[in-house]
């Protein structure tokens, strides 16, 4: 049955926030991003905050189901507080979690927990390819590198950033100080954890259902 089907292609366990923050994330993108940036938050698209990702081959779903169901128990109507605004990794706009926060620390708690949706699961292939694109755009760091070949995914452990995605500009790779220098404080409500298929720039283009049929 579909339901039952393993899981292949790039994913993510991720936070889906409040419709006040799915709004407010939107409003921000549009006020900080240019029109023609290559990849700009809309009403099409899912704002969201991810605890890992990575490339999966033939991953069995029981698993899965019951790392998500672990983590929405923790996390679920948890407040977590959005602040600074940072350009990251030569165009992305991330709205970041406050970092002095208690519930930074919660959620580095829950990354590393998270972190087992790959466990010995990463398609070989795809994840070499992002092995080499790591290797190309780090200048070879030798700590994003084996991340990106343990986890299928750079940051994460002590690298792991959490934020919201508002989209990505190259242009802002080296005229993003100004936007740097706003914050925008805002509490992010968690409505539930979801494992979600990820696209290009780390869109969601879908969620994908755990449900049994």
């Amino acid at each position: 049955m579909a339901a039952e089907a393993p899981i292949s292609g790039f994913v993510g366990l991720v936070l889906v926030p409040d419709e006040d923050t799915i709004a407010a994330a939107r409003r921000l993108a549009r006020a900080v991003l240019s029109e023609d940036a290559e990849s700009v938050l809309d009403a099409g698209a899912l704002p969201h905050l991810t605890l890992t990702q990575c490339a999966l081959r033939e991953a069995a779903r029981p698993p899965i189901v019951d790392l998500v169901r672990r983590l929405d128990g923790r996390l679920r109507d948890v407040r977590i507080p959005l602040r600074s605004l940072i350009v990251f990794g030569g165009g992305f706009v991330f709205w970041c979690v406050e970092p002095d926060s208690p519930e930074r620390a919660r959620l580095q708690a829950a990354h590393h927990e998270a972190l087992a949706l790959g466990d010995g699961l990463l398609d070989p292939v795809a994840n070499g390819a992002v092995v080499e694109a790591t290797a190309r755009l780090t200048g070879g760091d030798p700590v994003l590198v084996a991340n990106a070949r343990r986890h299928g995914y750079a940051f994460v452990r002590e690298r792991y950033l959490p934020h919201v995605t508002l989209g990505f500009d190259s242009r802002l790779a080296t005229t993003g100080t100004a936007l740097e220098a706003r914050t925008h404080s805002h509490t992010l409500r968690v409505d539930r954890v979801a494992l979600a298929r990820l696209g290009r720039y780390g869109v969601v283009e879908s969620i994908i259902s755990l449900a049994s049929a």
